[in-house]
């Protein structure tokens, strides 16, 4: 049996939740926004835009850009960035595991 657990960090609306975390994964992973996106299979746009939803509703950076032309350039995450990811999939990890001890135990699986 498996439990799906979904968390989202809301707002007026939902701005932050597994698939801007795996973006943000991402991004730390390749230092670069655009390739992070492509193998999301994801536009540059739509992940800039995410990033900027996010940083506005928290009020904060979750990324930094270095210019540089082609292929010279890379974005990481800031440290509150690093901060909010590792903050989000330690209580995403706390949530699942409840969730599924929560099911095992009121339908006595």
């Amino acid at each position: 049996m498996k439990v799906i657990t979904r968390l989202k960090i809301c707002n007026e609306k939902p701005f932050f939740s597994v698939g801007p975390m795996e973006l943000m994964e991402k991004i730390e992973a390749y230092s670069s926004m655009k390739k992070a996106s492509e193998t999301m299979g994801m536009s540059y746009t739509k992940a800039l835009r995410i990033i900027r939803d996010i940083e506005r509703e928290l009020g904060f950076p979750v990324v930094i850009s270095m210019k540089g032309g082609n292929e010279r350039g890379s974005t990481k995450l800031t440290e509150k960035g690093k901060q909010l990811l590792s903050t989000y999939k330690e209580i995403f990890n706390d949530v699942s595991s409840y969730a599924e001890k929560l099911v095992m135990e009121k339908f006595r699986f």
